[in-house]
């Protein structure tokens, strides 16, 4: 009996902060039931979320320093056979995945045909959508930054000189007078959002140009490889205020809701269809391909990282589980820090899996409550166009209902009606993200198997992973980084 209590209490300890985690999500939604019964105002809201917006805060300081820090240390250790391979695979792999989840969300939503049930009066947008081709130049733009200050707070964007003007147009059958706006001029702005695959791709490169100068490069990469150990250690301890954040985001998102119950009787089929397409990912897909792979349960992996799905649903932002999912796949899981490193901020950057199935469901349904005729080559057109522009969207709250917007335009259909898709989207980005996220971790999973023989993995005593597992057994990180056989074991020329 007591060693069964034991037992107990040595599981509890170990996943403490995940329990915890997991009661302060409980109380964020009693808070935030408690006050939308109160019909809080702006002030109110702000006060029940403040201390979310520090836990966010203190997780944002952290992230930019993170990826630059890991990326350039992680390929300063490969070489350039491998580096290529890891990236060519964790690339189609997210690609591939992006693209099924376009083509299940298009399949759903046209068996469903949840739109025939849903129409309503269209309301009008006030702002212009950026127009396809823009997204992708801008895409172009910022993955190569002409600053690499300005990249880790600022995003190059594109902007329009409009006009506006009287017009008619048909409406749910009823012709009506609207003011448009058209586009008379194009400039080059920046917005405020993190650069994610521009620094990401310019600290690729520091790493490779690291390797290639041999002993040269040493210092730089002892400087890299300390950071993010430090890093590594401020998160380890900022993680224990999840709890708190968790409670406060979520009790401020559910005391802002309005008319929830007439909202979801009138959206509940389009909710139930993607909610449907991110539970086939989650279940279906995501085990199936972790236990091919891996021949191992997939719940227990995904059971590793469950704190930071909790972190996925608070922030609705991939990226802000970026420290913890490296804590959790190098420490528990063991995998390859040079494999991680590289791809998780890859990954959260352009791995759009559950954000594919939400707006390729969206388009159509927005199709489908204004009457447009859905048929093969729409959809074909809405799975490209979806599948492309997913490289694209930034890593932030809300981007997919802007890329619903674009792809609307796209198509030449009025993009007004998708002003119904905001009434749940405190609760479908979160969902998706969660999707976006366990699609992320197995492609570092992915990745690594398939890189296994371009990998040093025949050795497993060598230096370098001493370096890198040594000190959590006292080791000091002072003399291992001072060898210099350790880092020119690291270097391309040794690996090849």
């Amino acid at each position: 009996m007591a060693v069964g209590k034991e037992k107990c209490l040595e599981i509890v300890k170990a996943n403490l902060l995940v329990l915890l985690t997991l009661v302060g999500a409980a109380v964020g939604f009693i808070i935030g039931v408690v006050v939308r019964n109160t019909n809080p105002t702006d002030s109110t809201l702000m006060w029940v979320g403040i201390l979310g917006e520090i836990y966010l805060n203190m997780l944002k300081m952290m992230i930019v320093p993170l990826i630059v820090a890991s990326v350039i240390t992680g390929t300063a250790t490969l070489d350039p056979k491998s580096n290529g391979k890891i990236s060519l695979v964790s690339l189609g792999y997210i690609m591939s995945t992006n693209f099924l989840g376009c083509l299940v969300g298009s399949i759903l939503c046209v068996i469903i045909r949840p739109g025939e049930i849903a129409k309503t009066e269209v309301k009008a947008f006030n702002s212009v959508p950026l127009e396809t081709e823009d997204i992708f130049a801008d895409l172009l733009r910022n993955i190569f930054p002409d600053n690499l200050i300005s990249a880790t707070f600022r995003k190059t964007i594109t902007s329009y000189d409009t006009e506006k003007y009287k017009g008619n147009e048909t409406i749910n059958g009823t012709t009506v007078e609207v003011i448009k706006t058209m586009v008379t001029g194009k400039n080059l702005s920046s917005a405020d959002s993190t650069n994610i695959l521009g620094l990401l791709i310019a600290s690729a490169v520091f790493g490779i140009a690291t390797a290639s100068t041999k002993e040269i490069g040493q210092p730089f990469f002892k400087f890299f490889y300390s950071a993010t150990e430090i890093i590594l250690v401020i998160l380890g301890k900022l993680i224990w205020f999840t709890p708190i954040g968790v409670a406060s985001l979520i009790g401020k998102t559910i005391g802002g809701t309005k008319n929830l119950e007439d909202d979801f009787n009138r959206l509940g089929l389009y909710i139930a269809t993607q909610m449907i397409g991110y539970v086939l990912f989650m279940i279906v897909v995501v085990p199936i391909t972790y236990f091919i792979l891996m021949k191992m349960n997939p719940f227990k992996f995904l059971f590793t990282v469950i704190h930071a799905f909790v972190i996925v649903f608070a922030t609705s932002m991939s990226a802000m589980s970026i420290p913890e999912s490296i804590r959790q796949l190098e420490g528990p899981n063991k995998l390859d820090r040079r494999v991680t490193r590289f791809v998780i901020p890859l990954s959260a950057a352009i791995g759009r899996c559950g954000t594919c199935i939400y707006i390729s469901i969206s388009c159509l349904f927005v199709m489908q409550i204004t009457d447009q005729e859905v048929d093969a080559a729409s959809v074909i057109l809405v799975i490209i166009l979806t599948t492309f522009s997913s490289l694209a969207i930034p890593s932030v709250t809300g981007a997919g209902l802007i890329t619903v917007i674009i792809i609307l335009t796209a198509l030449n259909i009025t993009p007004e009606a998708a002003a119904l898709l905001y009434t749940f989207e405190w609760i479908l980005d979160r969902t998706r993200t969660i999707t976006n996220y366990s699609v992320q971790v197995t492609c570092v999973v992915f990745t690594q198997r398939l890189c296994l023989s371009s990998l040093k993995t025949e050795n497993n005593d060598d230096e370098t992973s001493q370096a890198l597992n040594e000190k959590e057994n006292g080791i000091q990180i002072a003399e291992m980084v001072d060898n210099e056989e350790y880092f020119k074991e690291n270097t391309f020329d040794q690996c090849l």
